[in-house]
C-alpha cells in the first residue's frame, strides 16, 4: 500500500516543509507482512515539530473505527461514520478552563480537534471493523512520542502520526514502528501483544474495598475502621482493603496526614487492615502537587513549567493542581522518598496511582511527551519494586507489562445518567456511561498488557442513585469485563440479596465473554455463566434494562 508523508522541522534556523528526502536528511519507510516501519536519517541537527504518513483506505458503510483514548478515562469506542467525536467541551474551554489547565487533561493541546462526523484519532493503536474481521494497526512503542492514528472516512484515508513535538535529532531516528494484520479480534491482538513480548506481571485479581465511591475525600479513621470490621467476616472472599483520597492535608504533601481525621496515623491503619488479614491499599497522585500544598511553596523549581517560567496548571481537581518534573533531581528524589515511607514504614502492600498524565503534560528537556511519560512509569516500577500498582489516569500503552492493574475508565457516577455539567466538561470526566463504554472496547488489554480494571460495583441503597436491578446489571458486567472487583460499601448493611451478589462477584466461577455488540447506544452482551448462555441488553446511554 503506497503511503505519502508530511514532515516540518527545523534545520540551519529555518522551519522547513518537506515530503521526500532532501540535504537535510533522507528518510525511509519499509513495508513488511505485518509491519511499516518510517527511519529518518539526519545530515545535520534537526528539531522535528510534525510527522505523519497517509493512505488510501476504502471504509465500508458499515465500517467501524476503535478510536483508543488518550488516558485512562478518555472516552474509547467504535465509531460509525455517522459519529462525531467530542472534544474538549464549554467549561473545559471556559477562562476557569484554562486557569486550572484542564486542556492538559487530555490531548486538546497537541492534537486537533475533529470538526465533522467521519473524522477520528486513536492513541497508540487503533482498527477498522468489518462484521468479524478486524484491520488492526497499532505501534510497537511509544517512548520516542505518542503515534496517533487518523481515520476520515468521508475522505477515505487514514493517517499515522507520531508526536515528536520539540525533539531533536543528530543521528538515524525512528518515527515509526507499526504492526499491521487483518483478522479475528482475539487473533490479531493475541499477534499484536505477542510481537512487542509484552505479557502481564500478574494473573491474581483484586478483590475487596475502596473508599472512594462512598465516602470521597470525606473519609477519616472511625469510618474506615468501622468498614474493615464489617469486610473482616469475609477474609475467604477479599484480598485487600484500600484507602484512597482524604488522609493527607493536602494533595502533594504525602508526609503530612491530616490529624483531625487520622489521629493515629496512617501506619495504624495499613497495621489493622493487616489484623484483619487483608492486604492494605492507599491511593497516591505521586506526580502532583496542590497549588497551595506546602511542596510547592517550599520548591517550586520542582513544578513543570512553560518556556516563560510560569507553571504549567494540569487540572481542576482540589481547586487546581501543578506536575512534578520527574527530571528534577529533588523532585525525583522526593518521590522515592515518598514510596519508600508509604511501603516499607508505614506498611502498605498495593498502591493506586492517580493523575500520572500530570508527568507529561508538555515536552521538555528535548524530550517528547511520549518519552516522558514512560520515564515516569519507569520511575514508579523502580520505586515500588514487587508491590503491586494500579495505574489510574494515565496513557495506557507506556503501561503495558509494567503495571500489574490498570482503571481503563472514566470514574463511575453514583448515577446512571449523564449530567449536563459533565457533559460541559471534557472527554476525561466522571461518566457512568464513558466508563461502561471504555470496559467493553478495550478488552483487548485484559489478561494481555495488564489486568484491567473496570471500577466498582455498589450495591448499597443509601447515597446513590442507580436502580436495584441496575446495581445487579453492572455488577454483573464488571465480573465480565474486569479482574479488579472492588466496592465502597458497608457490607453490614446489606441484606441477603445483596450478600448473595457479594459473593457471587468474588467467586471464581466459569464465566467467559462469548460476543459484543452495539446498536444505536443498544449493548448486546452475550456470555456464558457455567454451562449457561445469557445475555446483557441495555441502553448504555441511559441506564435502560432491556
Amino acid at each position: 500500500m503506497e503511503y505519502r508523508y508530511h514532515f516540518t522541522y527545523t534545520a540551519d534556523g529555518k522551519v522547513k516543509t518537506s515530503s521526500d528526502s532532501n540535504e537535510d536528511f533522507d528518510f525511509a519507510l519499509t513495508e513488511g507482512e505485518n509491519s511499516i516501519k518510517a527511519v529518518i536519517t539526519p545530515k545535520k541537527d534537526i528539531v522535528i515539530h510534525s510527522f505523519y504518513i497517509r493512505r488510501d483506505y476504502e471504509y465500508a458503510p458499515d465500517s467501524r473505527f476503535f478510536a483508543n483514548g488518550f488516558q485512562s478515562w478518555t472516552d474509547s469506542r467504535e465509531f460509525v461514520k455517522n459519529d462525531k467525536m467530542e472534544g474538549l467541551n464549554r467549561i473545559g474551554k471556559s477562562l476557569y478552563g484554562k486557569i486550572n489547565g484542564i486542556d492538559y487533561v487530555g490531548d486538546y493541546t497537541f492534537v486537533n480537534e475533529e470538526k465533522e462526523a467521519g473524522t477520528f484519532h486513536s492513541h497508540g493503536l487503533a482498527y477498522v471493523r468489518n462484521g468479524d474481521v478486524v484491520d488492526l494497526f497499532g505501534s510497537l512503542t511509544d517512548r520516542t512520542g505518542y503515534t496517533i492514528i487518523y481515520a476520515d472516512m468521508n475522505r477515505n484515508t487514514l493517517s499515522i502520526s507520531k508526536d515528536v513535538e520539540g525533539v531533536t535529532i543528530s543521528e538515524p531516528y525512528e518515527l515509526l514502528n507499526i504492526f499491521h494484520m487483518q483478522g479475528g479480534y482475539d487473533e490479531v491482538f493475541d499477534a499484536y501483544f505477542d510481537t512487542m513480548g509484552v505479557k502481564p506481571i500478574t494473573n491474581e485479581k483484586i478483590k475487596g474495598y475502596t473508599s472512594w465511591y462512598n465516602y470521597y475525600e470525606k473519609i477519616n479513621e472511625e469510618v474506615i475502621l468501622r468498614d474493615l470490621e464489617s469486610l473482616s467476616g469475609y477474609k475467604d472472599s477479599v484480598n485487600i482493603y484500600q484507602i484512597d483520597d482524604g488522609f493527607e492535608t493536602r494533595v502533594g504533601d504525602w508526609f503530612s496526614i491530616d490529624p483531625k481525621k487520622f489521629p493515629n496515623g496512617i501506619k495504624y491503619i495499613a497495621d489493622a487492615i493487616h489484623e484483619k488479614g487483608f492486604k492494605a491499599g492507599i491511593w497516591l497522585a505521586p506526580f502532583g502537587a496542590h497549588k497551595r500544598s506546602q511542596l510547592v511553596k517550599d520548591h517550586p523549581d520542582w513544578i513543570i513549567r512553560f518556556p516563560n517560567g510560569k507553571p504549567v496548571p494540569v487540572g481542576h481537581n482540589w481547586g487546581g493542581f501543578y506536575g512534578l518534573d520527574i527530571y528534577n533531581e529533588g523532585a525525583r528524589n522526593y518521590v522515592k522518598s515518598v514510596f519508600n515511607e508509604v511501603l516499607n514504614v508505614w506498611g502498605f502492600d498495593m498502591v493506586k496511582l492517580d493523575f500520572l498524565y500530570a508527568a507529561s503534560v508538555i515536552p521538555m528537556h528535548g524530550k517528547s511527551r511520549g518519552e516522558i511519560i514512560y520515564d515516569a512509569i519507569d520511575l514508579l516500577r523502580e520505586c515500588c519494586g514487587d508491590k503491586p500498582i494500579l495505574a489510574c489516569g494515565v496513557q495506557q500503552m507506556p503501561c503495558f507489562g509494567k503495571v500489574e492493574y490498570m482503571r481503563i475508565g472514566a470514574d463511575m457516577s453514583l448515577g446512571w445518567a449523564h449530567t449536563f455539567l459533565r457533559k460541559n466538561m471534557h472527554r476525561e470526566d466522571v461518566s457512568t456511561p464513558n466508563a461502561l463504554r471504555n470496559s467493553i472496547y478495550r478488552r483487548c488489554f485484559n489478561g494481555r498488557a495488564f489486568l484491567c480494571d473496570p471500577d466498582v460495583f455498589l450495591l448499597r441503597r443509601t447515597n446513590i442513585k442507580f436502580t436495584n436491578k441496575q446495581q445487579e446489571l453492572l455488577a454483573e458486567f464488571i465480573k465480565l469485563f474486569g479482574k479488579v472487583l472492588l466496592m465502597s460499601d458497608n457490607i453490614a448493611e446489606y441484606d441477603e440479596n445483596q450478600l448473595a451478589i457479594f459473593h457471587h462477584m468474588m467467586d471464581d466461577d466459569d464465566t467467559k465473554l462469548l460476543a459484543v455488540n452495539e446498536e444505536n447506544d443498544i449493548m448486546f452482551i452475550d456470555y456464558l455463566d457455567g454451562e449457561e448462555e445469557k445475555t446483557l441488553r441495555f441502553n448504555v446511554k441511559t441506564g435502560a434494562i432491556l
